[in-house]
């Protein structure tokens, strides 16, 4: 697993706001800033006496809108379709998860004396063919799962059965 250094840049408000008074004039006292696509909004109302007698610019202030507040986008949950597979069991895994063992996945790979990559490509291919685009990551899941449910019914430990 490779392992990606972040780093971050932290910007307090007040120094934006005072950043923002000196260079427009306007006190932002009790205004609440908000994000709005690739900005950080502070709307702040003018009475028509003040922006007349300013001469500082303020045409960006009054020629925008306040909409509504941008919302942050969900991303799209990326989990594998198992649609039409049948549970046969449900384990506790190596990582104390509890997992669901699929019927497809079982029979493919029990009773066949195949090596590790040639079982992690068989459990790729009934994924792809089941309208997936399964991550290495999720390949792995289901492959160890498959392999300690099939090791533990040959010890005889005791699972959680489905249904």
């Amino acid at each position: 697993m490779k392992v990606q250094e972040e780093r971050l840049f932290k910007i307090p408000i007040d120094e934006i706001r005072a950043m923002l008074q000196n260079q427009y004039g306007v006190d932002l006292n009790g205004v609440d800033p908000y994000l709005e696509e690739e900005h950080i909004v502070f709307a702040v109302r003018q009475n028509s006496e003040s922006s007349v007698g300013e001469s500082k610019p303020t045409r960006q202030l009054s020629a925008e809108r306040k909409r509504g507040r941008a919302r942050r986008r969900r991303r799209k949950r990326n989990r594998i379709k198992t649609r039409g597979w049948n549970v046969i069991a449900k384990i506790t895994n190596s990582n104390g998860l509890v997992a669901n063992i699929y019927e497809p996945l079982v029979k493919a790979i029990e009773g066949r004396e195949v090596t590790k990559s040639e079982q992690r490509k068989i459990v790729r291919q009934l994924l792809i063919a089941n309208g997936n685009d399964p991550s290495e990551e999720s390949v792995d899941y289901f492959t160890s799962n498959t392999l300690e449910y099939l090791a533990q019914k040959k010890m005889g430990a005791p699972l959680v059965h489905a249904g």
